[in-house]
């Protein structure tokens, strides 16, 4: 029968050669507690095994946060929703709980510049990056110097697959500029793949779903896409005036001058 010191060593070695650095840094003080609280190695294993999960999840998040290409923290709870009464605050917690990135559903907020989109869409990101989802977030003229930089080195392929394979993303400002055919095309490639792999997308734009046909040069190719984001989407109008705007004015600089 082995020694309880060859048997801690021999637990020591397995965490090690598991790389399971959580559990075994916890290893002494588990050890210690369970022996005065009379634990079964059973619960033993199982405090250990729950620290290095949580471990584990902790960095992932991380990981998932710094490859997301979020530059900004927003949070919901950093949201003035009395500014902007147009949002409904239930729907917005509702989305919240990710159902939406469960089933596979997009959100779009349109509206004005300066009303909160992107704010809470970062906020929508961060809330699934802290559930374990994978996401990805760029602006729409970011797409576009990636997919042009992607074609001249015959990697528009890797690039499309990057954008296909997280739970979340989130193409941010579509419409302040159109967009040439080359880039409208790989853009809708992106979104077709995403829909036939029930991936969720959310979308900011200041334009409405009749102008459109201004940003892409094909009409037909923007009722394509706006046929499969729409199909299980939710759709918030945002209604109100900028929030840069309001603060210069209630700061008593003119929203031109500055003055």
């Amino acid at each position: 029968m082995s020694s309880p010191a060859i048997s801690y060593e021999s637990l020591k070695e397995h965490l090690e050669a598991l790389s399971m650095d959580a559990a075994l840094t916890a290893l002494d003080g588990v050890l210690e507690q369970g022996q005065k609280e009379q634990k079964s190695p059973v619960q033993i294993l199982d405090h250990l095994l729950t620290l290095e999960r949580a471990a584990r999840f902790e960095r992932r998040i991380k990981v998932n946060l710094r490859l997301s290409g979020i530059g900004l923290s927003k949070t919901l709870e950093g949201f003035d929703f009395e500014a902007q009464p147009s949002i409904s605050k239930d729907l917005i917690n509702e989305l919240s709980t990710l159902r939406f990135v469960h089933s596979g559903e997009n959100v779009l907020f349109l509206g004005p510049p300066g009303v909160g989109k992107s704010h809470l869409a970062i906020s929508l990101s961060l809330k699934a990056i802290e559930n374990g989802h994978r996401v990805y977030f760029l602006s729409v003229h970011d797409l576009v110097t990636k997919s042009r930089a992607a074609r001249e080195k015959n990697r528009l392929l890797n690039l499309q697959h990057i954008l296909v394979r997280p739970d979340l993303l989130v193409l941010d400002e579509i419409g302040y500029l159109p967009l040439k055919q080359e880039d409208a095309t790989f853009l809708f490639e992106v979104v077709s793949k995403r829909y036939e792999k029930l991936k969720s997308i959310i979308l900011t734009s200041n334009k409405t779903y009749a102008s459109w046909g201004d940003i892409f040069p094909d009409p037909i190719l923007a009722t394509a896409l706006l046929d499969r984001l729409l199909h299980h989407a939710t759709t918030i109008n945002i209604k109100g005036e900028s929030f840069r705007l309001k603060n210069r004015r209630d700061a008593g600089l003119h929203p031109q001058t500055g003055l």
